[in-house]
């Protein structure tokens, strides 16, 4: 086993989330019906498998073409001579699901991903067009060993260098703390940012890291606003239901115009479409 693989020794026999349930079976259930629960998925059991065309996957430019074949819970994928496995897709398929290839002892982020909106593939975030150089090239970018033990890490339930549950379950934002599991950290913002990063590009891109944002609003530096007033944890973020953000809003803002408005988020947080099929509210709060 190469020390690459070592890094994501999958261990199923005990749900991280089980003891939990125990006592909490409440936020247990809700949790496990949210996306952070579905950010780590066997293959054949996402969308991403379910919509590959028979004629498999092709470049753009007269490139290669990408074919899957199932096997078992997994897909194996070739492009001209190059071969390798898919086991996981990371996604939980809100906007779109990107597999990681394993070949030869290493990890490749997939050249192409599914996006859920227009229900299509096309080339992952960062790809370049056009027709790959080789076949290996057609299946993704080879990732750092660092890289892939960060992708693990947010997207699983993860402890030192073993992946416990696919998913982020209770551990993931509760870690031990002696024979119990700790409360959350105290500023929510930079126990999110692990994941949703507080750290990231200074572009159009950056609005994708949700605490990178929000700590550059007001609402954060005076008012010390945390995740947690707007989204409860164990839940999906609530969507499409502006009553309920103004209501949120005016907890703090007790102006007419705060009361009155019929949807702060247009103004105060628009969304933005950094990239083709994606689109993101932008956290930092005018």
């Amino acid at each position: 086993m190469t020390a690459v693989h070592m890094l994501v020794i999958i261990n199923f026999q005990a749900a991280a989330s089980e003891p939990c349930a125990g006592c909490h079976a409440q936020q247990a259930a809700m949790h496990a019906a949210t996306n952070h629960a579905r950010t780590l998925r066997k293959a054949t059991t996402t969308e991403f498998a379910r919509a590959i065309p028979d004629t498999g996957i092709a470049e753009a430019r007269n490139g290669f073409t990408i074919h899957y074949r199932a096997a078992g819970e997994a897909l194996r994928v070739q492009a001209d001579k190059a071969e390798g496995v898919i086991e996981w897709v990371i996604g939980a398929g809100e906007q779109g699901l990107t597999p990681l290839v394993s070949r030869n002892g290493e990890w490749l982020e997939h050249r192409f991903s599914f996006y859920t909106k227009p229900g299509r593939f096309d080339l992952t975030l960062g790809h370049s067009p056009g027709r790959s150089r080789n076949g290996q090239a057609a299946l993704g970018i080879v990732q750092p060993p660092r890289t892939i033990n960060a992708c693990f890490s947010c997207h699983s339930t993860h402890t030192n260098t073993k992946v416990e549950e696919p998913g982020v379950t209770c551990q993931r934002c509760h870690p031990a703390d002696g024979k119990h599991f700790a409360r959350p950290v105290k500023n929510q913002v930079e126990r999110c940012a692990e994941c949703h990063r507080l750290e990231g590009p200074n572009d159009k891109l950056a609005i994708r890291f949700q605490p990178l944002r929000l700590v550059k609003s007001q609402c954060y530096s005076k008012g010390q606003i945390q995740c947690g007033h707007c989204h409860e944890p164990h839940t999906n973020a609530v969507r499409n239901n502006p009553d309920y953000y103004r209501a949120k809003c005016a907890e703090c803002h007790a102006s007419a115009h705060a009361r009155e408005a019929q949807d702060c988020l247009p103004c105060h947080m628009p969304k933005s479409s950094p990239a083709p099929y994606l689109e993101f509210t932008d956290h930092r709060i005018r």
